[in-house]
């Protein structure tokens, strides 16, 4: 098995064809074809089908893609470290942030300086759902992340704890439903969640499990912080957020007025980690900016005025 076999899987399965895929290595369609052959044979699997659509994986594809990938990024790491040690840091660090995480105070000040004393170095800030890193983390497309999921399961990843913020539930003031004081008497009102209804990890799916309450009927999933927020307001719905993003976090003029919902139940915390496989494992440029964002999103004083 070779390194540009791999390489070609990655790339055909990321661009559906083999001629886009031969544009992106520079190889020729036949040679890259060849290539896929070659793997096939030694692997004694079928790993692509051709259809109407393009070039797609087969089951047995599915199932070696993602041990492709990390291959591919291990081999981009070991590039990277082996240009560092030659020379001054290069490369690229790539980030997975929430929703919340991106609002921690001192974030962007600690990304600023680090690029401004490596400027060689290209950062990659990629903004998703804390399930959604997990995956990235795993397939090796993101170096760490700064994340805000509870973490129910290890997932065989390297957990560092950082702080925690407290949660809150919000509604428009115009909320017929505004003064209510249970989690129970709004079972069967409008909810809003920023991540997956049925991830058990998330801030929306543990607030009901704590406090044995089972989860509403009617929610809309809503990956967008900011069209969720306004889906509150005109929805007259409610929606669980962190006392960080309701603060003087959110832009100007482009966020509604929400108010606190008072309830008596439990509003579970937002845990804060970085979390990346192996943090003896990143690259030197990764591993400074690594340690770097440990030390100022744990030492901030903001920081630890919104635990």
């Amino acid at each position: 098995m070779k390194f540009h076999q791999i390489k070609a899987l990655v790339a055909i399965n990321q661009c559906g064809s083999i001629n886009e895929a031969s544009q992106i290595l520079h190889v020729t369609q036949p040679a890259l074809s060849r290539s896929i052959k070659d793997l096939e044979r030694e692997l004694g699997l079928t790993l692509l089908q051709r259809s109407y659509k393009g070039m797609s994986l087969t089951d047995e594809g599915r199932r070696i893609i993602r041990h492709a990938h990390m291959a591919v990024e291990s081999m981009r790491r070991l590039q990277i470290e082996a240009d560092n040690i030659h020379d001054t840091a290069v490369g690229e660090v790539a980030i997975g942030v929430t929703s919340l995480t991106a609002m921690l105070p001192g974030f962007e000040l600690c990304i600023s300086d680090f690029q401004a004393k490596n400027q060689r170095v290209r950062i990659k800030l990629v903004e998703q759902r804390p399930s959604h890193i997990v995956q990235r983390l795993r397939d090796g497309t993101l170096d760490f992340a700064v994340t805000s999921q509870q973490n129910t399961q290890r997932l065989n990843l390297d957990w560092e704890a950082l702080h925690r913020i407290q949660g809150a539930v919000l509604c428009s003031p115009n909320n017929p439903l505004r003064q209510s004081r249970s989690l129970r008497q709004l079972q069967y009102a409008n909810w809003i969640s920023l991540d997956e209804i049925d991830d058990r990890s998330s801030q929306f799916y543990q607030m009901f499990e704590v406090n044995d309450i089972h989860p509403p009927q009617k929610v809309i999933e809503c990956a967008s912080l900011l069209l969720a927020l306004r889906l509150v307001e005109n929805a007259d719905a409610f929606m669980t957020l962190s006392h960080l993003a309701v603060g003087n976090t959110l832009p100007s003029g482009r966020a509604p007025e929400l108010v606190w919902v008072e309830v008596e139940e439990i509003i579970p915390e937002y845990p804060i980690y970085l979390v990346c496989v192996d943090r003896h494992s990143l690259t030197s440029p990764a591993r400074d900016l690594f340690y770097g964002l440990k030390s100022k999103l744990t030492a901030d004083p903001l920081a630890e005025r919104a635990r």
